[in-house]
């Protein structure tokens, strides 16, 4: 079983034993290798052990009757709250029904990226030896680090050119300690580093430097200042190690073939959105997540907004499939930018599941095997809320709650500032002598701020909490009122403080919070409300189990 699909079970597993009251077991005979009925269903010996191994490899835990007991009470438990309980809510959530769609789509493509990309990545004994000797030896190296790739080949020339790699490192770092120590990394192992600066580090002899080395974070210039080799390596010891070696190398090879993979079917040059109309959906999608409701449209057109090839996607069609993403995930379109990159995702998207299909990777088995369970997932989730959503407690005990728990209600502390922001270090001092000599401070903020918008209001910001401030919470939080702080650099710009006002934290009062309270107590006693609401279930449905034949159970793998 490929490993990226365990963690399904995982999933599943972890929520329902959230919620596991035991069961009553009845000493009543069932068929041959049934080890509990619950009304017309069965779950068979062979569910059991599966699902039971299943967690037993997951979460590490060892073989004993309390967990095998615990395990068949979730299966039964899941068995009830989906047959033996009204989900018309839940089923008919388009929501949750687009989340499932989700589901098939992503469980499919991550079939198709270990069948096609990762299942052909090969690592030969040289480089399994070679992975294995790096592995075994530590290097210290330093670097230039430059956000573009411009940036880093001008540094590069200026190296070859007898510029001092302690003087550049002055230059390009913000970080105190890189920029004073000449970018010094200090001894890395393989397998701490971006891949890609690793590499280049470990190819380098002591002295060399490196071409610009392009990471996940930009480019980085690499010079090799030592080695620390492993002393006693034997052949052994690498024989040993050469399987968990060889998968360490085809993991490093995952990333770039799955590019390779990408840039044979997917063109961007190949790709034209209308962003006149990508801009209506950005304002449609806006409105739907600031109200939490379904889209609407502010703007629609029947024009193609966006076209690959000889597939083209109406506004509309855009729309549909924007929706179909589960909402935390849909909250981080926040730009025109981030909701372009996203459609083109789900361009390259159909490509990847037209090509899944082609293969009838969707009737595949496991692939099928692996939905039902992120279904029951999914379902269990949307149960588990909406259990939660109707489950009412008395006034008194949320009122008690609130009384127990005060700082979770508690107003934060407030300022309101006046300030001047100025941009050179030397003025900034003359006004801080100014208003020590008397000065008015809204007419100096008037007359020099920067910040037009305070400035229109003499410097004065308006009340605010106090941890929007930053680094200077602290200081705002201890001085007195009308107290004077600063010139303080900030950004590049120099900022002087007057503190007109605080107001310390207050309690709110009980009637505005009370739906907080509520939700925060709910979450408090989530499983004292679920194991409620499945005794009930319980009550209502004849429940069976085998308990010599579930204490007997042979695993496969003892």
């Amino acid at each position: 079983m490929a490993l990226q699909y365990k963690t399904v079970f995982k999933l599943t597993f972890f929520i329902t034993l959230l919620f596991s009251p035991f069961l009553k077991s009845q000493q009543l005979a069932l068929p041959k290798n049934v080890v509990a009925v619950i009304d017309t269903h069965q779950i068979s010996l062979e569910e059991f052990t599966s699902r039971y191994e299943d967690y037993l490899f997951t979460s590490g835990v060892k073989d004993n009757r309390l967990v095998r007991k615990s395990i068949l009470d979730n299966m039964i438990n899941e068995i009830l709250l989906l047959h033996y309980d009204n989900n018309d809510l839940i089923l008919q959530s388009k929501e949750y029904r687009g989340e499932l769609e989700w589901a098939k789509k992503q469980t499919l493509l991550a079939y198709l990226e270990d069948q096609e990309v990762y299942a052909k990545i090969t690592a030969t004994d040289a480089e399994i030896r070679e992975a294995y000797l790096k592995s075994n030896e530590k290097v210290a190296a330093r670097h230039l680090f430059a956000e573009t790739e411009e940036e880093a080949n001008n540094l590069y020339q200026l190296l070859m050119t007898g510029a001092d790699f302690n003087q550049l490192a002055k230059q390009v770092f913000t970080d105190t300690t890189l920029a004073n120590n000449g970018g010094y990394l200090g001894f890395f192992s393989w397998g701490d580093m971006d891949p890609n600066f690793e590499d280049a580090a470990y190819s380098l002899k002591i002295g060399e430097i490196s071409k610009p080395v392009k990471t996940k974070y930009g480019y980085s210039i690499i010079k090799l200042e030592d080695r620390r080799p492993h002393p006693l390596l034997t052949e052994d010891e690498y024989l040993r190690k050469k399987s968990h070696m060889e998968s360490v190398v085809k993991i490093r090879k995952k990333k770039p073939a799955e590019i390779e993979y990408l840039s044979k079917l997917f063109n961007p040059n190949n790709l034209t959105i209308n962003k006149k109309i990508l801009g209506n959906i950005y304002q449609n999608l806006t409105y739907s997540l600031e109200n939490s409701i379904e889209l609407r449209k502010n703007s629609t057109s029947n024009e193609i907004v966006v076209k690959y090839g000889d597939k083209t996607y109406l506004q509309n069609e855009i729309e549909i499939k924007i929706l179909e993403i589960p909402s935390f995930h849909r909250q981080k379109i926040t730009s025109v930018e981030t909701l372009e990159t996203v459609i083109k995702g789900l361009v390259i998207q159909d490509l990847l599941i037209e090509q899944a299909m082609s293969k009838n990777y969707n009737n595949n088995p496991f692939v099928l095997f692996t939905i039902s369970k992120y279904e029951k997932n999914i379902f269990l989730r949307y149960k588990r809320t909406e259990v939660s959503n109707n489950y009412r407690f008395p006034q008194e005990e949320i009122h008690k709650f609130y009384n127990d728990n005060p700082n979770y209600f508690m107003n934060p502390v407030q300022i309101n500032l006046q300030e001047i922001i100025v941009d050179d270090k030397n003025l900034a001092d003359s006004l801080v002598n100014r208003i020590n000599r008397g000065e008015d401070f809204g007419t100096l903020a008037e007359n020099y701020s920067v910040r037009k918008w305070s400035a229109g209001n003499k410097g004065i910001m308006g009340f605010a909490e106090i941890d929007k401030f930053g680094f200077l919470k602290d200081t705002l939080q201890t001085i007195e009122p009308n107290k004077v702080i600063g010139p303080i650099e900030i950004e590049g710009r120099f900022g002087i403080f007057k503190l007109l006002e605080r107001v310390d934290k207050q309690l709110k009062d009980f009637e505005l919070v009370k739906t907080d309270a509520e939700r925060l107590l709910k979450k408090e006693r989530s499983v004292q409300i679920m194991k409620e609401y499945l005794e009930k279930l319980q009550k209502q449905v004849s429940i069976i189990i085998d308990e010599k034949l579930l204490n007997t159970a042979v695993l496969s793998y003892n």
